[in-house]
């Protein structure tokens, strides 16, 4: 196991020592999990101490709507058995908790970090990543980030900043894709067609994005560099049965000229998908079922277990391979590390209260909700909780992007703070809705049997600490 030496002045060893000191007051006192005190404490001490840390360390920060929390647990999975790694993996991912996970393992030479998308250009500013994983991006919390655009720049800022990262990056998003467009060493993987709703149009020409079936018909380079060759159509350049995935960006002007036909002539100087160095394949999305890692580049295939439900979860294991070998680790080791994450800080994890067979979901933005719908349990009856903290975002506007009118003939249950709002919507949708205060009150509202349990943020980590403090749940 390798280990790694900090030299650290007085100041930061104080620094260190109060934090955790007051990361375990936290605890104990029964304020938190610690994970954000004790970095706020020691930043105050030591403003560099971050720095400090990461200095000499290998550090893979992995950013993007949705996926982060299991990506990084993914990732920390398939490093673990070369050496110690230093990790956030409870998903406190702004500087101070980043502060704090570094601050519990200062020996690590690796350290597998979630970053919050407005705090990645500072904290890649005082790591100087070796990786850095860019996943996906959505609406989300608009009454604290603002408007996505915002965040593209932020992100593409960090990643110009550091030419060092090899950028492992989803061409299935344009909004990321143009994030890493001018990074150093892109790596592009096809993680995967997921929610389009927000890729209109392009952060870098305003033009429109369209969506085709099938690549642009061009062999040579694009803007001189290998990594951005267009496809040529003879090799699977999509992941699992994705289609319309081929997209480009196209002055408005020129969208309206091509009407319905919608057909692209490839121009090397546009901004279009890359011709991604990893695909995935998979025959369902079950737990437990195998998913091929592909390198298109060396031919080589990768083939382990992924035991998370839904298509997203195969995109975020293939996203975390990829990542993982570009930190030195052997592929196969690896893959077996990914295989042992079966669920994330409560999400996924299955709990028996009273009869019910209840299984966590966890969503925070429309597409994550849209993701996990496709994840429930044709048989199980639902429970759907919704709370507007500022956690959450306060503006709920987002749940009518949902498409809850997928989910007829199908009885829910509505609960959280915000219970009202989301029985509004799920009355338009056109379904059965009962109302319960609590997560804990649905339950005695449903027969023995399987339950699916998808709540939101805040209403998420209430019914956990909830369920833990009674027994219910590890």
């Amino acid at each position: 196991m390798l280990h790694h030496t900090v030299a650290l002045n007085a100041r930061d060893r104080f620094a260190i020592f109060l934090g955790r000191f007051a990361a375990r007051a936290s605890r104990l006192t029964g304020h938190g999990s610690g994970g954000m005190i004790g970095g706020e404490v020691a930043m105050r001490v030591a403003p560099r101490l971050l720095e400090h840390l990461a200095r000499g360390k290998r550090i893979a920060l992995v950013t993007g709507t949705n996926g982060k929390t299991t990506t990084t647990r993914m990732l920390f999975q398939a490093l673990k058995t070369q050496s110690e790694v230093a990790s956030n993996q409870g998903g406190d991912n702004m500087t101070a908790g980043i502060l704090n996970a570094l601050i519990r393992c200062p020996q690590a030479p690796l350290a597998v970090l979630e970053v919050d998308e407005m705090h990645l250009q500072t904290v890649a500013q005082a790591t100087k990543p070796a990786v850095i994983v860019l996943l996906n991006l959505s609406r989300d919390q608009l009454d604290r980030v603002g408007e996505i655009a915002v965040i593209e720049r932020k992100i593409r800022q960090a990643v110009n900043e550091n030419p060092q990262a090899q950028v492992v990056v989803n061409v299935d998003d344009p909004l990321m894709t143009s994030a890493a467009w001018d990074a150093s060493q892109p790596v592009w993987v096809a993680a995967g067609k997921g929610w389009s709703g927000d890729s209109l149009t392009s952060p870098r020409t305003g033009g429109a994005i369209i969506y085709t079936s099938s690549p642009p018909k061009l062999g040579t380079e694009t803007a001189g560099t290998e990594d951005r060759e267009l496809a040529d159509g003879v090799e699977p350049l999509a992941s699992g049965s994705d289609t319309l995935v081929y997209w480009q960006s196209v002055p408005i002007n020129t969208l309206l000229s091509l009407g319905d036909s919608r057909k692209l002539e490839a121009n090397p100087e546009v901004f279009a998908r890359p011709r991604p160095r990893w695909i995935w394949r998979a025959d369902s999305f079950a737990v437990g079922d195998k998913l091929c890692a592909i390198n298109i580049q060396s031919h080589t295939e990768t083939e382990f277990s992924v035991n998370l439900p839904g298509r997203a979860n195969r995109s975020n294991a293939l996203q975390a391979l990829v990542a993982a070998l570009a930190l030195g680790a052997d592929a196969s080791e690896a893959a077996q590390g990914i295989s042992k994450v079966q669920n994330v800080a409560g999400r996924y994890a299955q709990i028996d209260i009273k009869g019910r067979k209840v299984r966590m979901l966890l969503a925070k933005n429309p597409a994550g909700w849209m993701e996990s719908l496709t994840m429930l349990n044709p048989g199980a009856r639902l429970i759907v909780g919704i709370n507007g903290q500022r956690a959450d975002g306060t503006d709920l506007s987002w749940l009518w992007d949902v498409d809850f009118e997928r989910l007829q003939g199908k009885a829910v249950i509505a609960t959280g703070e915000r219970a009202a709002d989301l029985q509004v919507r799920l009355n338009y949708a056109g379904l059965e809705t009962i109302w319960a205060s609590r997560p804990e009150d649905a339950l005695e509202k449903v027969e023995p049997g399987a339950v699916d349990m998808l709540l939101n943020y805040t209403a998420f980590r209430d019914a956990c600490a909830d369920f833990r403090a009674k027994g219910w749940m590890p």
